[in-house]
């Protein structure tokens, strides 16, 4: 991992543990180990480094999305990799604070705007799925879900139970075709 991409890592766990008020070039200094002066090197402004972060956590998923699309075969495709692609990527320390990242995009417009087109992307992938509809729309909504639960740190049974139910769903769906 380059520096620029570890404190995109700290400024999304600072935003996890701490809250976005607390994100300041200082703090993130601090953290990182660096000047502010180095800080700023990478980032021209805070919008700057929200943006960043926000494009990086796409990119992350959009790559383990990727593979999984590239992999499967059958019904539901994109659906069932979207369900296995959130698992891994809350199943990693390091990108597990990336809702903390997505949550950051409604403090700036620019990541904001990121995250609206990458949905309407994603949106549109689904409805193009092959399968059923209704199922296919069920997976992703508890997949949505995981997104937003992770951010209360919810306990490993209940983690457990919500990764078996996703790959029941995911099986399910390759079967049956939805």
């Amino acid at each position: 991992m380059n520096k620029k991409e570890e404190l995109l890592i700290h400024a999304a766990q600072i935003i996890y543990e701490e809250g976005m008020h607390k994100l300041t070039f200082n703090h993130l200094a601090r953290k990182s180990n660096i000047t502010k002066g180095g800080v700023l090197y990478h980032f021209e402004s805070k919008s700057n480094l929200l943006h960043q972060m926000n494009e990086m956590a796409v990119k992350k998923f959009e790559d383990i999305l990727d593979c999984y699309t590239s992999k499967l075969t059958g019904p539901s495709l994109f659906t069932r990799a979207y369900a296995y692609a959130t698992l891994e990527l809350f199943e990693n320390p390091e990108t597990a604070l990336l809702p903390a990242v997505f949550i950051s995009s409604l403090e700036d417009k620019t990541s904001f705007e990121v995250w609206k087109n990458v949905s309407k992307d994603w949106e549109c992938r689904f409805l193009n799925d092959s399968g059923n509809y209704i199922e296919n729309l069920k997976l992703k909504l508890i997949c949505d879900g995981v997104w937003f639960s992770i951010l209360y740190a919810t306990d490993d049974l209940f983690n457990y139970r919500i990764r078996n139910l996703i790959l029941n769903l995911c099986s399910l769906l390759e079967r049956e075709g939805g």
